[in-house]
């Protein structure tokens, strides 16, 4: 009787965990790759092989609210839009609640798989791939490529600060940069590191703004607003760091504040104060002398 038990117990423990027949698969992949779903957007697909030309239903996840873009890439997307259907991508939009179910046509990549799906904003803030066995893919392999790189075209820095600078106050620093990206593929939003001090000292770090996607061959220009705090005459320093993998990228600049208010106001004041002076000066009355009494007199 109790090898009955056993046996009956065993067999519901195997029914329980053995899927249902026809039950769907799906591929997840978050940022940056597959994976489980964990933080940041994630992108699902039917799991198995598609053909280009099909039509699926991708499922976005953790998303920001906007328009997202979809496409096929080939090469693993190690280039970018190089590597994608950019121009036959699916546009769609996210909710505020950051979940989605698009319909997207499996389109033919322009170079031969690995192929992936690829979803990214439209300053490509957020991204993710899926791994997509595609079949039905006659485009040619791609050797592969020098690592992404940044060229730095220009760079300057003017005090801001406005009338708060010309007496010594905190103030704010104009640094303009120009990036080109002269490599094969496009580099997204990588890490930008800013700080700012005095010459030889620039320590205080100060929120760098996202660089977004520079896609390849792409030039892009960034104002960025850097606080500086009080500050007598002087020089300030920005030194910079953009984490290319690979190749970063680092820069200084400077830039002169000059609180010229500060020199007019002092010199104005001693002027007040020397003019007070003479002032009061002229206008003490002289003393008045007793006439002495003529001799003989009563």
């Amino acid at each position: 009787m109790t090898r009955q038990v056993h046996a009956v117990v065993l067999l519901a423990v195997v029914a329980v965990l053995t899927p249902a027949p026809g039950a769907a698969d799906t591929v997840d992949a978050t940022e940056g790759g597959g994976g489980a779903a964990a933080a940041g957007p994630g992108v699902t697909l039917p799991a198995g092989a598609l053909r280009v030309g099909q039509r699926v239903l991708v499922g976005l996840d953790g998303w920001p609210a906007g328009t997202v873009q979809i496409e096929v890439c080939g090469n693993a997307a190690r280039r970018g839009a190089l590597d994608c259907a950019t121009g036959a991508a699916t546009h769609g939009q996210v909710p505020p609640a950051g979940r989605a179910t698009l319909p997207v046509l499996l389109a033919a990549p322009p170079v031969a798989c690995p192929c992936v799906l690829r979803v990214r904003t439209p300053t490509g803030t957020a991204a993710a791939v899926a791994d997509l066995t595609l079949a039905g893919v006659t485009a040619p392999a791609v050797a592969p490529t020098a690592p992404a790189e940044l060229t730095l075209v220009a760079l300057r820095a003017v005090d801001r600060s406005g009338p708060r600078g010309w007496f010594g106050l905190p103030g704010e620093l104009a640094v303009r940069i120009t990036l080109h990206n002269p490599g094969p593929q496009d580099i997204t939003d990588p890490a930008f590191q800013l700080t700012v001090g005095p010459p030889g000292r620039a320590r205080t770090i100060v929120a760098a703004p996202a660089l977004g996607s520079i896609a390849a061959g792409q030039t892009r220009e960034y104002h960025v607003g850097v606080p500086t705090d009080a500050a007598p005459f002087g020089r300030y320093e920005v030194d910079g760091r953009i984490a290319v993998p690979g190749r970063p990228l680092a820069f200084t600049v400077s830039a002169a504040r000059r609180p010229w208010g500060l020199p007019v106001a002092a010199t104005v004041l001693t002027a007040a104060l020397l003019l007070g002076r003479r002032g009061g000066r002229t206008a003490r009355p002289p003393h008045s002398r007793q006439a002495a009494p003529a001799p003989g007199g009563a």
